[in-house]
């Protein structure tokens, strides 16, 4: 069993537009109501392939109950009720051009988070992988992340998408894989501007991470591991909706290296590459964290592998 857990889940409102015009009234030609989040993507996308997934996250209000009967797969709930609604947020979707309002997620109590954490031990001993993503909520001591990982036995991998103060402080718990992009990991480590991403994967091995999966968008992304380094570049694709492709990303990467490896002993960069399939499937669909199989083996063998120094 993958358990999934972030504390800032949402309603997901994706409209679509012939064209869109600041300052003018715009027509949406579509609009699609989803249950999204990064914790929420990564799980979906996880079940969608066909792993055991449990999701364990913090929901309140309407909003909250929308996102938890819309979600197919197990899920373990601390319910904020109404002191913290669960947030909505926009995907606007115009020509060629991705718009993203995003709502603050709501303060959550300290009770609250000392649930989530005990709910997530109580997880543990079934989890064959811990998967950390997304953002905290406003009040939320930046080292929640690691608090998990330093309760999590060393026989349950963890990884983890986080950026800022929040990665910086998980990173001295080794986490297997961390996932940031190249601006987040210069700004968690405080690197020059100009670090590259393979630097910036070096950087956060030498912090404490066993792996690092550092992403450039469009351009890709790189692997540290112990082995040697690796530049993965993605299939040239028309995106639909590039919203959540890091979600599928880690979601792939996840079950191919830890449901799939018993019987295809994937090494950790063949996993990646598969996620980055997985990534490349989710921008050809219109809303986040939605994969489809065929769409995915398509793409697989149009994903490059190279070493790199």
């Amino acid at each position: 069993m993958i358990l999934c857990v972030g504390l800032t889940p949402t309603v997901q409102r994706t409209q679509r537009f012939e064209t869109l015009t600041l300052g003018e009234v715009n027509r949406a030609s579509e609009t699609l109501t989803t249950a999204s989040g990064k914790a929420v993507n990564v799980a979906r996308v996880l079940d969608t392939l066909g792993a055991s997934v449990c999701l364990v996250q913090p929901l309140g209000g309407d909003s909250g109950r929308y996102v938890h009967k819309n979600l197919p797969f197990p899920q373990e709930i601390v319910w904020a009720e109404d002191d913290a609604p669960t947030r909505t947020c926009c995907t606007l979707l115009g020509g060629m051009v991705t718009t993203e309002l995003v709502e603050e997620a709501s303060p959550l109590c300290e009770a609250d988070r000392e649930r989530l954490i005990a709910c997530v031990q109580g997880k543990l001993p079934l989890a064959t992988a811990l998967a950390l993503s997304g953002s905290l909520p406003p009040g939320t001591n930046p080292d929640f992340y690691a608090r998990l990982c330093a309760v999590t036995p060393r026989s349950v991998p963890v990884v983890l998408d986080a950026q800022k103060e929040p990665l910086r402080l998980a990173l001295a718990e080794c986490p297997f894989l961390v996932k940031p992009n190249r601006q987040e990991t210069i700004a968690a480590l405080h690197l020059p501007a100009d670090t590259s991403a393979l630097a910036c994967a070096q950087a956060l091995c030498e912090a404490g991470a066993q792996n690092a999966l550092v992403s450039e968008g469009k351009a890709g992304a790189v692997l540290r591991t112990d082995e040697g380094a690796w530049r993965i570049l993605p299939p040239k694709i028309t995106a639909q909706n590039p919203i959540g492709s890091g979600d599928a990303l880690m979601a792939g990467l996840i079950f191919s290296h830890f449901v799939l490896q018993a019987t295809l002993q994937a090494t950790l960069q063949e996993s990646v590459r598969f996620g980055t399939a997985c990534a490349a499937a989710n921008c050809l669909t219109l809303t986040s964290g939605v994969v489809h199989s065929e769409t995915i083996n398509q793409l697989l063998s149009q994903v490059v592998l190279e070493s790199v120094q």
